[in-house]
């Protein structure tokens, strides 16, 4: 079989059953372990599929959900520590910093140290301790109502202190981006402080690994014109 056959084959196989396994794959459609494996990497590599360990999944846009940030903050872990070591070199000395809250942006928190002398505002507590384990001593927290299911501080309060604030740089957590890189997070008061840090910020960056690509959630924060994306991608 041809290998511009077996990728159409292999491509409508897992698009139609969103997730399959390199068994099912190579017994469905008769193609060696070997073949296959060079063949998902591939597909992987141009953006046609997910590989993941075992199998494949689609790329199809699908709806994405809030998770707890207890789940979030385990899920593609090495992949967010690449995103933070990239991210980090995008601040200055001195700078001042936003930090969204996120699972993303904490890897990010972790990493950033004391002798950069940021000032660092966000809406995250949790974000806060870690700074503060740093020895970062200009970390400034908004005010407002804490959801405990991100970790967020968000609410009026949040969003009226956020507008009299300019940030040179920010890092955005994001839930999903669509396939014309829209940005998504899964709630309005959320999406408002993300609008907002934006519109204030000279430099805003979306963290986010590739598995929020090809995604959709319930409210745009942004687009590709406003954010830059920061991936795993080498």
């Amino acid at each position: 079989m041809f290998k511009e056959k077996r990728f159409e084959l292999i491509i409508e196989y897992v698009n139609k059953n969103g997730y399959a396994t390199n068994e099912s794959i190579s017994k469905e459609l008769s193609i060696p372990f070997t073949t296959l494996r060079r063949d998902l990497n591939e597909l992987h590599n141009q953006n046609y599929l997910i590989k993941v360990h075992g199998g494949a999944k689609t790329l199809k846009e699908k709806s994405i959900l809030e998770a707890n940030f207890s789940e979030k903050i385990s899920d593609n872990i090495d992949q967010k520590k690449i995103i933070a070591e990239k991210a980090l070199l995008c601040i200055k000395p001195n700078e001042s910093v936003f930090l969204d809250a996120g699972s993303t942006t904490y890897f990010l928190a972790k990493i950033i140290k004391k002798d950069l002398n940021n000032r660092i505002y966000t809406n995250s507590i949790l974000h806060a301790q870690v700074l503060a384990n740093n020895g970062i001593e200009d970390i400034n927290i908004l005010p407002g109502r804490l959801k405990l299911k991100t970790n967020a501080i968000v609410g009026v309060e949040t969003i009226n202190s956020l507008k009299k604030y300019y940030f040179d740089v920010a890092f955005i957590g994001i839930n999903a981006i669509d396939s014309d890189y829209n940005f998504y997070t899964t709630d309005e008061d959320e999406a408002e402080i993300k609008k907002i840090v934006v519109k204030n910020s000279h430099l805003a960056f979306a963290l986010a690994d590739k598995s929020k690509l090809n995604s959709r959630s319930f409210v745009k924060c942004g687009d590709k014109s406003q954010l830059a994306v920061i991936d795993e991608e080498v």
